[in-house]
């Protein structure tokens, strides 16, 4: 199936608003590069979970709280159970 840039990035956008995550905000804070990952073939669902994570690393760094224990773990400081990379 042969889909555009905009198609995918609506089903972004929708996935996002979905989880509260307005894309428009966090890219406003940490531009994610979602051409990249239409570029590499992944799934608009795969790609805004990754934006997901990739936000809230950046958050949690912004604000003092990243994860010390694993380089990339996008989950806050003293966060329970395994790290999970940005990845």
């Amino acid at each position: 199936m042969n889909v555009s840039f905009d198609n995918w990035l609506r089903e972004v956008r929708s996935a996002l608003d979905s989880i509260n995550m307005p894309m428009d905000d966090w890219q406003k804070s940490w531009l994610f590069d979602f051409k990249r990952e239409f570029g590499s073939g992944m799934s608009a669902t795969d790609a805004a979970a990754k934006a997901n994570r990739f936000w809230w690393y950046e958050q949690n760094r912004a604000i003092g709280q990243e994860c010390p224990k694993t380089p990339n773990c996008w989950l806050p400081r003293n966060h329970a159970g395994k790290c999970e990379p940005v990845l």
